[in-house]
């Protein structure tokens, strides 16, 4: 960046003028500017104005080294000096001054002189248009400002963070796993490890522990885990079977060793920070390959019986000509969560939601997250747990070490939908196990539906209505107490009650079928009181 800076100084034009400029000291303040010595630097420097005051170069250094230091204003005094604010050559200090307003989250200022430069419709067509989005993002901050969330961050305790970097977490479905991936200082480089935590009966994170079946000694980040707990992927870089320079590795094994995902998914660009969808069907990551909207973007692969399919690019409403980061899809399969720095925000990267009725439908405008949650700073790798509300993510604002992992809870309008029992138990569940319906029930010999069903089965027609291309057989079972040809009818009217109930709630016939098995499909002993209530059931399974 400094020496950026002092080949832009060298190129802007400025006037001429008959004083005599003191390139010898000009030169060796330059020398100690690259030095870090800005002590001897503004020593000459001061030499250097006292011999022309009019010399604009001398002014565009010392307002370097206070951006540096971090004294803005002082920047920006000796920058105005530094340049003709009426001379279009000059242009690009207008610039040069909102960017660092804005990096900074003044914002009134940052406008000010965004609006100044806009002026001259410069035809550097980039440099243009970066400048008129970031007058929307002064515009929107600076109402953001006035509509404060209530945001009360807390860090998650040693048990989760180190002296060292924890970043990139991951919780499941379930909420009983939390991973990060901690940065581990080596003997000859640092290296990125996965380290796991469960909780204990009381609800509280264990320590942590090191993921030794998947770290090496090279780098592993941005961990995902299906919620069925089938699949394992995570990025890998600069590895022998590597396709770029980061690939998505998965748990399947063979030499020894994780897999590389392929050429389907990995391309020679970079990929990373992948995130399966709650029902395992698709794998949202990270690529700059070619074809898409911007650098960086988010993509999708869906898991077909013949394994991963072609990405696809989630869209001009998630993607901008920018950079998107960081997707993670809730367990209701219904809001994202993603960084960007391409849709309008506070600073660099904000915090996105955005959301759809249910999983066939594209997902809608992102919505910015809000301030203070989202700030002139970096906000990334957003999570949220499967109560909808809290939220965990990575900040060096304070804690054990350089990055530590909090957690806060989110503004009602900000968060995800609360999951049910049963629709934790489907998502956790593989495709094709039995998932029983533990609170539906019916009076004894009957096939009448007990009146208390009905909270559960509203339940299962919500997520039915959250994923419309679902298809389900109903099975009912009994236990092994009177004829056998009996106990197979009333299962099987048992099965159809609910089945006609779903239907009511105009769940598609052709999504639905039913069968009885009797007492030929026992998941307990019927020598016990207890093995025949569990025998005595009814139950789902998911077919596609």
């Amino acid at each position: 960046m400094r020496c950026l800076f002092l080949i832009s100084i060298l190129i802007i034009p400025f006037l001429s003028f008959s004083q005599k400029k003191d390139y010898k000291n000009y030169d060796k303040a330059i020398e100690y500017f690259n030095k870090e010595d800005f002590v001897k630097a503004k020593q000459l420097i001061s030499k250097c104005i006292d011999s022309n005051k009019n010399w604009e170069k001398p002014y565009q250094l010392l307002g370097k080294i206070y951006e540096d230091e971090g004294n803005i204003e002082l920047a920006v005094e000796n920058y105005y000096k530094g340049f003709d604010q009426n001379n279009p050559l000059d242009q690009l200090w207008w610039k040069k001054i909102a960017d660092l307003y804005f990096e900074n989250g003044i914002y009134k200022d940052a406008l000010y002189h965004y609006n100044q430069f806009v002026v001259f419709n410069t035809k550097e067509k980039k440099i243009y248009k970066q400048a008129n989005k970031h007058i929307k993002d002064c515009e929107f901050a600076l109402i953001a400002l006035k509509d404060t969330i209530e945001y009360n961050p807390k860090n998650m305790g040693e048990n989760i963070n180190s002296e060292m970097e924890e970043y990139l977490p991951f919780i499941s479905a379930n909420g009983k796993k939390f991973i990060v991936t901690r940065r581990i200082k080596g003997e000859i480089r640092n290296q990125e490890d996965f380290f796991l935590s469960e909780k204990d009966e009381d609800g509280n994170w264990k320590k942590v522990r090191e993921m030794s079946n998947i770290n090496t000694p090279f780098n592993e980040g941005a961990i995902t885990i299906s919620a069925d707990g089938r699949f394992i992927v995570f990025t890998a870089c600069d590895r022998d079977d590597s396709k770029g320079s980061c690939d998505l590795y998965i748990s399947l094994f063979k030499n020894g060793k994780f897999t590389n995902m392929g050429s389907i998914i990995n391309s020679e660009n970079w990929e990373s920070q992948g995130c399966f969808s709650p029902d395992g069907k698709y794998l949202y990551f990270i690529s700059n390959r070619p074809g898409g909207f911007g650098d960086m973007d988010i993509w999708i692969s869906e898991l077909t019986e013949n394994g991963f399919s072609q990405p696809f690019n989630a869209g001009s409403r998630i993607n901008t000509e920018y950079n998107e980061m960081s997707p993670f899809l809730h367990a209701d399969n219904l809001t994202l969560y993603f960084a960007s720095n391409g849709h309008i925000g506070m600073g660099d990267y904000d915090i996105f939601v955005s959301r759809r009725s249910n999983s066939q439908q594209k997902w809608g405008i992102p919505e910015n997250i809000g301030y203070p949650i989202n700030t002139h700073l970096i906000e990334n790798s957003l999570i949220v747990a499967n109560d909808g509300k809290t939220a965990y993510f990575a900040s060096d604002q304070s804690g054990f070490g350089m990055e530590d992992i909090f957690f806060f809870e989110l503004p009602e309008k900000r968060r995800a939908n609360k999951l049910s029992d049963l629709e934790l138990e489907i998502i956790t569940q593989k495709v094709g196990e039995e998932v029983i319906l533990r609170n539906v029930h019916f009076a004894h010999n009957s096939f009448k539906l007990d009146e208390n069903s009905f909270i559960e089965l509203n339940e299962l027609t919500i997520y039915l209505q959250k994923t419309p291309v679902t298809k389900i057989i109903i099975e009912g079972h009994t236990d092994n107490l009177g004829e056998k040809e009996n106990n197979l009818i009333l299962s099987q009217r048992r099965a159809k009650a609910v089945y006609d109930y779903l239907l009511t709630q105009n769940i598609q016939i052709e999504r639905l079928s039913f069968k009885g098995f009797g007492e030929n499909k026992p998941i307990a002993d019927n020598k016990t009181s207890q093995g025949k209530a569990r025998n005595r059931r009814t139950s789902f399974k998911i077919i596609q």
